[in-house]
């Protein structure tokens, strides 16, 4: 077998020039693009029934009136409820693929989308930052992809293009990577395949995947979501003996023993003959039910996270992830506006850190997001997409010295959450019984308190920030720590606010803007304030550089 030659420059720019022909007029997308629409169309819909309560409390409603007052089993019930919904995601996505056209010249790309409003994109190349693909098994399968494009503006301005061919969507991107149409450097950008700077293993995947955030808070929106159902099912289902009630808390009540008995028989405790023994089945419940939704998180972020590779070429760094969809960010080094650093207790205790290094508002395709990764690789991405040749500063919680927020700082953490429900109890003390009295307050000076006093004093004294000649970095956090770097030169602007409590007490708050976020910087000196917004001011105003 014959190796295929590599392609000269003039051969590269001639292949653009002979697929943009192609692409001139307006056309419609590849048939293979329905996929990509019926799954945008899907986790829209997914998303609006199930992570708002209120939106799915009237299906589930809905559809036990209707095998209350049908017959229908409850599995037939859920089963057409199913069947609706994808015929009706299958609908928007036909519509949506069956308007949608795209446009794409040496100048620009144009796209037309929509449904019953028809809207449309031009976005020239020159002001594109970035163009990321991300591949599915179809998409691979026949040799295309999907691109977004990274704007520079807000997530309004993104456009994407689904099931495109592969051939032009690298040409595309390396034409927008070096910045020019010169042939020679599009041919080298297509050729390099980069420095190799990280890859994830299959070790270090499972161990990142064990930080995996939000498992508690989908672990009480369900137990809130089910007790939520449970009282809407009864405002909803009217009986006069509540039989239908009777009925469903006695089977429920069985099952429950059965599993309590299924336990003692396994465990040999006797957990049977008390009410405090019953509760072990219960607490055991939600331990599997922790455990479930742990696992399921842990794998969903070990099929998106799969095959993590970091590639540096020249001044940009590519990124590719994924089992079943690849997808590839790339970002340019010196377009980078801040860089952020997140750390939990399990990812203190690995050694193991979350990065995200911003370059516009476009969203997460167009940011490079590592999840989890060893402190080595943590400086070297650091060093290379912020770090500054003037500055020593390094995106650590612990390695340089943090100056201290105002105590100030504490006591309004601590005092806006206990002023108010202080006066609550109060006034609703004065009627209430004398045993509830008690509880009340036991409730409020016992618990209440304390905790919110624990918590401001671990948030102000993690609270900082440190700045140098070019650098800026405010470090806060609760359990763990986030830290927030900006460069300096990158600055859009700068204020300073004082409040009621900061006029009283001499302070202010310095608030630095920059293209993706905002560094908040509280109760400062009022003379600290104006030095660094004077000084930041001055670093805006004679740098000689256009905003990257």
């Amino acid at each position: 077998m014959i190796a295929e030659q590599p392609k000269t420059a003039n051969e590269r720019q001639t292949e653009l020039a002979l697929l943009l022909s192609e692409y001139g007029s307006w056309r419609m997308a590849s048939p293979f693009a329905l996929v990509f629409f019926f799954g945008t169309r899907f986790v829209i819909v997914f998303k609006a029934i199930f992570q708002q309560v209120t939106n799915l409390i009237p299906i589930v409603g809905l559809t036990s009136l209707a095998v209350i007052n049908t017959g229908l089993t409850w599995y037939q019930g859920v089963l057409i409820v199913v069947v609706l919904i994808l015929v009706f995601v299958l609908v928007l996505a036909i519509l949506a693929y069956r308007r949608f056209r795209f446009r794409i010249t040496h100048e620009s790309i144009a796209v037309k989308s929509g449904i019953l409003q028809v809207t449309q994109t031009d976005v020239r190349w020159e002001r594109v930052r970035a163009v990321n693909l991300a591949r599915g098994p179809i998409e691979r399968m026949f040799g295309l992809t999907q691109i977004s494009l990274d704007t520079a503006g807000s997530a309004e301005a993104e456009v994407q293009v689904p099931a495109i061919k592969l051939q032009l969507a690298e040409l595309l991107r390396a034409k927008v990577s070096v910045g020019t149409g010169d042939s020679t450097a599009i041919d080298a950008e297509v050729t390099q395949d980069g420095e190799p700077l990280y890859h994830m293993s299959l070790v270090e995947l499972l161990r990142a995947s064990f930080c995996t955030q939000g498992t508690l808070a989908i672990v009480f929106a369900t137990l809130g979501s089910v007790i939520w159902l449970a009282a809407t099912l009864r405002n909803l289902i009217v009986s006069d003996d509540e039989a239908f009630w009777v009925e469903i808390f006695n089977s429920v009540w069985d099952h429950y023993v059965i599993f309590a008995n299924t336990v003692e028989s396994f465990t040999g405790i006797a957990i049977t003959q008390s009410w405090l023994g019953m509760t072990i089945p219960a607490l055991l419940s939600c331990g599997v039910l922790l455990a479930v939704l742990f696992l399921g998180r842990a794998l969903y972020f070990c099929v998106i996270n799969y095959d993590l590779q970091l590639l540096r070429r020249d001044d940009a760094i590519s990124s590719t992830r994924g089992l079943f969809t690849k997808k590839r960010t790339n970002i340019k080094l010196e377009r980078v506006q801040t860089v952020s650093l997140k750390l939990n207790v399990r990812e203190i205790t690995l050694r193991l850190a979350r990065l995200t290094a911003m370059q516009s508002m476009s969203g997460k395709e167009h940011m490079l997001s590592l999840p989890s990764i060893p402190h080595s690789i943590r400086d070297k991405i650091v060093e290379l997409v912020a770090h500054e040749p003037s500055t020593q500063l390094r995106l650590d919680p612990k390695t340089q010295r943090y100056l201290p927020i105002s105590i100030v700082y504490f006591w309004q953490l601590f005092l806006f959450p206990v002023v108010i429900p202080f006066f609550v109890v109060s006034i609703t003390s004065l009627y209430l019984p004398y045993e509830w009295y008690l509880w009340v307050w036991l409730a409020l000076l016992g618990g209440w308190i304390p905790i919110c006093f624990v918590i401001a004093m671990v948030r102000w004294r993690k609270a900082g920030y440190v700045i140098d000649s070019s650098t800026m970095i405010f470090r806060s956090g609760l359990m763990g720590y986030v830290l927030d770097m900006g460069k300096l030169k990158n600055v859009h602007h700068v204020r300073i606010e004082q409040s009621f409590i900061q006029r009283f007490t001499g302070k202010s708050t310095l608030t630095v803007y920059f293209a993706t976020t905002q560094i908040v910087v509280p109760f400062l000196p009022r003379e600290r304030a104006i030095q660094l917004h004077d000084y930041i001011s001055q670093v805006i105003t004679v740098r000689n550089t256009a905003w990257k």
